[in-house]
């Protein structure tokens, strides 16, 4: 059984289709991310998972339940980057008991469940400080820590570490790294270092892009040794080493090759193109270009 299955699911706004007839299987213990422009259908997809939108047609299962059935709900955990659903005047301990206890722990098992995850995500020794104290990063990983505080079986992430300082960067990424195998982390990005997590990347413009007609070329920036990279055509420019992948298995591929390097190969930069009729390959370039892509 797949941990989470999108089965032909479309979601509209008014005239506006969001996702159309998206079918997805996510494994159990795996880390998938969702990239694409701005727009392109990710974070509704993760509000999809989470039961917070409904589909207009299709439907989306959490380990054989419906999305917005209260069994699937108590197995997904779901953050954004403009969650602020932690309490300022309190500690962060406070905090994550009084969600734990929401969760129908003990105070017991939630003030333990808030010790490990608070020194897991590097706030060990700020554990009994008011929020109100907490950097924009610190903050980011109270919010993590809030969302496990019932321990789902399914993460949901959008862009976990935009905007944050670089050592919450770092604990973030390696946190997440070590939930494989234990969680089903889905996670929509535009980051480099958090595309470099992906067991399974997803490329997704409404539609998830399968095929290699709707690509042309991905170009991945990448700074280490590419010995390890056979199979795969290494251009060199101007010094900086490039990996070109022209199918989304072949990207998929390199992604969880990258991920198995433990570091020694890294992810500097992607950039990626699609094929567009002539008429339209200017407005594409404009939204590529606003979105990160290009």
């Amino acid at each position: 059984m797949s941990a989470v299955l999108f089965d032909n699911v479309t979601k509209r706004f008014g005239r506006i289709v969001a996702v159309e007839d998206v079918y997805l299987e996510v494994p159990e213990g795996k880390i998938v991310v969702l990239v694409g422009p701005n727009g392109a259908g990710k974070t509704t997809l993760l509000r999809l998972a989470a039961g917070i939108l409904v589909p207009d047609s299709g439907r989306i299962l959490i380990y054989g339940y419906g999305s917005t059935d209260v069994r699937a709900k108590r197995r997904i955990g779901f953050m954004t980057p403009m969650d602020r659903g932690v309490y300022w005047r309190i500690t962060a301990m406070d905090n994550l008991v009084f969600f734990g206890t929401l969760y129908g722990l003990s105070l017991r098992e939630a003030r333990a469940r808030a010790k490990k995850l608070l020194e897991e995500l590097g706030l060990g020794e700020r554990i009994n400080d008011w929020v109100a104290t907490y950097s924009t990063g610190m903050m980011r990983r109270l919010e993590i820590a809030r969302t496990l505080m019932h321990d789902p079986d399914v993460l949901l992430l959008d862009e976990p570490t935009s905007g944050i300082d670089i050592d919450a960067k770092h604990s973030i990424l390696s946190f997440i790294k070590g939930l494989r195998g234990r969680k089903t982390v889905i996670l929509a990005s535009h980051d480099p270092q958090e595309i470099e997590l992906a067991d399974m990347v997803i490329y997704i413009n409404r539609r998830i892009l399968n095929e290699a007609p709707a690509l042309k070329v991905v170009k991945v920036l990448v700074k280490g040794s590419v010995d390890g990279l056979s199979g795969f055509n290494v251009e060199s420019v101007g010094g900086d080493e490039y990996v070109i992948v022209t199918t989304i298995d072949k990207f998929n591929e390199l992604m969880g090759r990258l991920a198995m390097s433990d570091g020694r190969v890294r992810v500097m930069d992607i950039d990626v193109e699609v094929a567009v009729a002539e008429g339209n390959a200017r407005r594409m370039e404009r939204i590529m270009r606003r979105s990160g892509w290009s």
